[in-house]
């Protein structure tokens, strides 16, 4: 039923929410013990190992998509990445070699991360198994990341101060715990035979997924062409320290982790609004509260990254537009049914399917952003400070993606009629006001003062914490969906 959405959102949200503080405990030991330049390579990595997986997007893909559909695929897919981890990590070593020449000095760390490629190869496949399975589920796995990355961090990076190095150990030790619980709560998936043909299948109609995995990695590799273009990373972890708090925006999304394989199942309009419902009722307190605490959120990292107020304000509006914009794709490619059987899976018949046209739009879109970045870097670069280049990054990024979402919008509403829940969305953004009024005059009549990482997180957690319990009391009061949820809990777990 359609309050199952809920029922797996909501489990993934809390697991979100309770583990924030880790995950900004993570953040900051690192932030704070690394030089920004350094933090900025940290992130630079992180992108070019996203780019190497580009070649697992048609297992990841369609083991989405059938496994939705319940399809004994899960065996075949896990067993396919395992085969392909040797090979990535012999095409990552070698490239890194190749290019020597120009990583010298940092070659020691290009080649630890190699460490990472065998947990993303598996994680991005059993991901997949577990949201069309037990999708709750995903939540806790984020809680065993969580708790694996801060304990390894404390000790590699406060205790032995490895820097760089105690980052990248310290992530690939939460990585690999958390794909152990993954493993655990799959089992009976991955019990069947192995299916090669299926794998030929799927690569045969590569071409999809590929490019759908190239809009979300080319989304990875503007901080690398900054930093080249540039040459610093400086202007780059800017940009990423405002993405860290953007990031907590977008946990509204966590309820089309639970629509998607739902529509691919099934197309049922009132998913679809019951999620556009949810959707707002989050992200509207998210958003408006990382715009007016900006400020100390990002002096939780450190003193050096307040400078970058007004990136991380364009960059949560974007946030917002993003969740809206992810919001229509899944709809236009979940109510797509022209992928149902396998032995028909090829280009021919999807060419003119909404799993071909969305990432040629998306990738229109990636390649007018980069001609805007690369223009904006070349013109610019040299001429002002990494605060302003970090705003024009910004700008250019809401800029192209505002174009984008408005036109999926009304394709989506073309392709299936669906009712959005304007007058609750309206009471939510009412309610968002009121909880940004409190916000604003905290901030005014108490100024923000210890920086310490313990003084700035109590600045930030008091009026958090009050300004969200406004917000929930003012739709409490005014909108009834959620006030019969909240005061029939059982009608949201069955």
């Amino acid at each position: 039923m359609s309050l199952r959405i809920a029922y797996a959102g909501i489990i993934q949200l809390i697991a979100q929410f309770a583990t924030l503080i880790t995950g900004l405990v993570f953040v900051t030991i690192v932030t704070r013990n690394l030089p920004i330049e350094d933090f900025g390579l940290w992130q630079v990595l992180g992108s070019s190992v996203g780019l190497l997986l580009i070649p697992l997007a048609p297992l990841n893909y369609w083991t989405h998509r059938y496994a939705s559909r319940g399809q004994d695929v899960g065996r075949t897919a896990v067993l396919a990445a395992l085969i392909s981890i040797p090979i990535l990590i012999i095409t990552y070593i070698t490239f890194a070699f190749t290019a020597s020449s120009i990583l010298s000095s940092v070659m020691i760390y290009v080649l630890i991360y190699s460490i990472q490629i065998p947990a993303l190869c598996l994680w991005e496949v059993t991901k997949r198994i577990t949201l069309a399975y037990k999708p709750e589920y995903l939540g806790y796995a984020t809680i065993a990341l969580e708790f694996g990355k801060v304990t390894a961090a404390y000790y590699t990076i406060s205790v032995l101060h490895l820097g760089l190095l105690g980052a990248i150990v310290s992530l690939a030790f939460g990585q690999f715990l958390q794909l152990i619980l993954i493993f655990y709560v799959i089992r009976p998936k991955i019990r069947g035979k192995f299916q090669g043909y299926i794998i030929k299948q799927w690569y045969k109609a590569s071409l999809v997924p590929i490019m759908n995995s190239l809009v979300s990695r080319l989304s990875l590799a503007d901080i690398i062409l900054v930093s080249i273009m540039v040459g610093s990373t400086a202007t780059a972890a800017l940009v990423q320290a405002s993405r860290t708090f953007t990031l907590i925006v977008r946990y509204s999304e966590i309820f089309l982790r639970v629509l998607y394989p739902k529509l691919i199942r099934d197309n049922k309009n009132e998913d679809i609004t019951l999620t556009f419902r949810l959707q707002s009722f989050v992200v509207i307190p998210l958003a408006v509260g990382a715009f007016i605490m900006a400020e100390p959120l990002l002096g939780i990292l450190g003193e050096q990254y307040v400078v970058a107020v007004n990136i991380m304000r364009i960059l949560v509006i974007l946030a917002v537009v993003e969740g809206i914009e992810y919001f229509m794709w899944n709809i236009l490619a979940g109510t797509d049914k022209v992928d149902e059987k396998i032995e028909e899976l090829n280009l021919k018949k999807l060419k003119h399917s909404w799993l071909v046209k969305l990432p040629i739009m998306d990738l229109t879109k990636s390649m007018t952003y980069f001609s805007i970045l690369i223009t904006i870097m070349y013109l610019f670069g040299d001429i002002v400070d990494d605060i302003t280049l970090g705003e024009y990054w910004a700008i250019a990024a809401l800029s192209t993606t505002t174009v984008l979402t408005a036109y999926k919008c009304v394709l989506a509403r073309k392709t299936i009629n669906f009712e959005i829940p304007s007058s609750s969305i309206i009471k939510y953004i009412f309610a968002g006001i009121i909880m940004g009024g409190f916000l604003y005059f905290y901030q005014s009549y108490i100024q923000w003062t210890d920086t310490s990482v313990i003084g700035t997180l109590t600045y930030v957690t008091i009026p958090g914490t009050i300004s969200v319990a406004i917000y929930i009391l003012v739709v409490f009061a005014s909108d009834s969906y959620i006030r019969n949820a909240i005061m029939d809990y059982k009608k949201i777990i069955k």
